[in-house]
């Protein structure tokens, strides 16, 4: 939470009485938008020990900052070579339920709301689906 005028410690938590604990941010400190996901995690640590670092204390402490400020994200994000992007939509092609053309979990009301043996018209377009399932490549 951001108090505009700025607002102490005290402050902050009389007008939040109800608060279970409260803990200043650094000025310069920018709270990020979304948790860290576990893939940019495990980015982060395969980064830190292809870098040799493998004190659990500082990896603990990384990821910690990782998880609290948007700038440290960023950086350790850029230094494992990880590419961010909210970017969520995907090519009914790439979806595991699309077998045959056909879209095999699509059913009135279901988790994608289409007629029983639905067939996109453009496989190819990006698009938002609840209904996504990463295609398994099959050796």
């Amino acid at each position: 939470m951001a108090f505009t005028p700025a607002a102490n410690h005290a402050e902050a938590l009389a007008g939040y009485p109800s608060a279970l604990a409260a803990e200043p941010i650094e000025p310069d400190r920018r709270q990020p938008d979304t948790l860290l996901a576990a893939e940019e995690e495990t980015a982060i640590q395969t980064w830190l020990a292809s870098i040799g670092e493998n004190d659990t204390s500082m990896i603990v402490e990384v990821i910690e900052r990782c998880r609290h400020d948007d700038g440290a994200r960023a950086y350790y994000l850029g230094r494992a070579g990880y590419a961010v992007t909210d970017d969520d939509r995907r090519c009914c092609s790439q979806c595991g339920n699309l077998r045959s053309g056909v879209c095999v979990v699509a059913r009135p009301g279901g988790r994608v709301s289409a007629i029983v043996g639905y067939r996109p018209a453009s496989p190819g377009v990006l698009q938002r689906c609840a209904g996504f399932a990463p295609n398994v490549s099959r050796d």
